[in-house]
């Protein structure tokens, strides 16, 4: 699997801050969904198909 550096805005950054400080689950998940996935994919990575099996299990 190819390594995929990631930029965040400040707003970004203090976002995170947040969340962390908060330890804000929901705002975490929130911000995996809104912020890092379209990151992610805008990569061109395929990894994150919805169809697809991450392989952790839970």
């Amino acid at each position: 699997m190819a390594k995929t550096v990631i930029e965040f805005s400040d707003q970004e950054r203090m976002r995170i801050e947040a969340i962390l400080m908060d330890n804000d689950k929901e705002e975490a998940l929130r911000f995996l969904k809104e912020v890092i996935r379209p990151k992610v994919r805008s990569k061109g990575s395929t990894e994150l198909d919805s169809g697809k099996s991450t392989g952790i299990m839970t």
